[in-house]
């Protein structure tokens, strides 16, 4: 019976290694990652003025008609990009490229599995579905 809870117990450190392993791996892979992304265009946006600030009230309503309309087409919530509404996928269509650099350069090939947080979501992937029919990636 103890050898049997010997077992049971090397085959759970062993377990809880090699996850330990693995997410130390995610987590560094993650940080490089963030680092390629740096030149990425979409990093940009975060020097943009929020809408809010810049618009009037009234252009606030045009704008909110237009975000409906571009988000009922698409799927996918436009951006501001600092003059006008985009399309979520045209505004990342260059920083996805970056990601797809950055993916060979750090040798990533499962996004998905291979990284942590924001960056291992479909939408940073581009073999994902959301990117497959785009050209030019």
């Amino acid at each position: 019976m103890a050898l049997v809870g010997f077992f049971i117990l090397a085959v759970l450190l062993y377990c809880i290694f090699i996850g330990h392993k693995v997410w130390n791996q995610q987590v560094v892979l993650t940080k490089n990652f963030e680092l390629c992304m740096e030149k990425a265009p979409f990093m940009k946006i975060f020097k943009v003025p929020r809408p809010e600030k810049v618009l009037s009230v009234e252009d606030l309503e045009t704008y909110f008609d237009e975000f409906d309309n571009i988000f009922n087409s698409t799927g996918l919530p436009p951006i501001w990009d600092g003059e006008k509404l985009v399309p979520w996928k045209q505004f990342h269509k260059e920083s996805i490229k970056v990601a797809k650099q950055c993916h060979e350069e750090l040798g990533i090939d499962k996004p998905q599995k291979q990284l942590r947080d924001t960056f291992s979501k479909p939408a940073w992937d581009p073999n994902s579905t959301i990117w497959k029919n785009s050209k030019n990636i």
